[in-house]
């Protein structure tokens, strides 16, 4: 099973030593992300020129801030310049993320929609110089595309039913959300529908299982930090349907209410969160507790067909200074 970290945080530059020290025990990737205040695709980048060995990909970039040819080229380029350690991770948020943080109103049908943005990538990537697309979402000609361009695995994302499915059909991969870890979610819905979209093709589909992971040495500290992590997810309205198969509906019912009533007070809200809800969705205690936990899930996982465990870092309500300890914690436990 390949082991990887998410850089699920606003720092960016003091990462780059966790990075370094991620490849040193042998990690197999790191995944960055980003929202209007960074940019994964920069980050990935930079991460890539740090280290020599260990992939990097986007988990995930917004389709809807880029137009696929253009996305296609910078993919491209970055697979080059990090020696073709590079992944594509692409994803369209939810419809709050597009309108209210970029003013973007007009991405109608996103996971169809996603769909063709892939294989106008293809397209790009596969094209003999003169390129051209007519399709529902995406127009586009142009005669002389320059002969070096390099393919890159593409990974979907996703968290319901829809997306996780037409992930599955279009790309090399499905990233998952987090909320997705947990095994009743994945055995109801996650896996049904990735498995009914990887049936109309024949490429062989890895799937990346994303965790919430809180370390600490005092234990209670670390499951304090992952509730937290937990109750901003939960209080998205766009998450309900894996609150509800989960067997947490009550609670992220309760959640959504409380955020309404007080807004982001994580520190509050997280008190509805039952230690048990924080086992069903995260790797959070001490060193000892969370390698327990991780012999489990491992085997539960690979008869699952998951490829890959994706460690994220706590970070709702966490300082810089508790984020990047918590990402040591996360690289010293669990390197190899």
């Amino acid at each position: 099973m390949k082991r990887s970290i998410v850089l699920a945080t606003p720092s960016f530059l003091p990462l780059l030593e966790i990075t370094k020290t991620a490849e040193d025990k042998n990690f197999d990737r790191i995944w960055t992300t980003e929202n209007p205040s960074r940019d994964a695709l920069i980050r990935a980048l930079t991460i890539g020129l740090h280290t020599e060995r260990i992939g990097v990909a986007t988990g995930i970039t917004y389709a809807f801030t880029r137009a696929p040819l253009a996305m296609a080229a910078t993919a491209s380029d970055i697979a080059v310049a990090t020696g073709n350690r590079f992944e594509i991770g692409i994803g369209v948020g939810t419809q709050g993320m597009r309108s209210r943080w970029y003013g973007i109103e007009d991405f109608d049908h996103p996971a169809s929609r996603l769909e063709e943005y892939v294989k106008v990538m293809r397209t790009a990537w596969e094209a003999d110089k003169k390129f051209k697309h007519e399709g529902t979402y995406y127009k586009g000609n142009y005669p002389d595309l320059d002969s070096a361009r390099t393919p890159v695995p593409i990974w979907g994302s996703g968290v319901n039913e829809i997306m996780l499915k037409l992930s599955a059909r279009s790309c090399d991969g499905v990233a998952t959300h987090p909320l997705v870890a947990n095994l009743n979610y994945l055995d109801k819905v996650a896996l049904p529908a990735m498995n009914e979209g990887r049936a109309s093709h024949n490429r062989d589909l890895q799937i990346a299982i994303w965790r919430i992971s809180s370390i600490d040495q005092d234990g209670d500290l670390a499951r304090n930090r992952a509730k937290k992590n937990l109750a901003f997810y939960f209080s998205t309205p766009s998450y309900a349907a894996a609150a509800i198969e989960s067997g947490w509906g009550e609670v992220a019912e309760q959640v959504k209410a409380m955020f309404l009533e007080k807004g982001a007070d994580w520190e509050s809200i997280s008190q509805l969160i039952p230690v048990e809800m924080v086992n069903d969705f995260a790797f959070a205690g001490t060193p000892e507790e969370v390698k327990d936990q991780y012999k489990i899930l491992e085997v539960e996982y690979a008869k699952r067909g998951v490829t890959e465990i994706v460690f994220q870092t706590v970070g709702s309500g966490d300082n810089e200074g508790e984020t990047i300890s918590n990402l040591n914690n996360i690289v010293n436990t669990f390197g190899r």
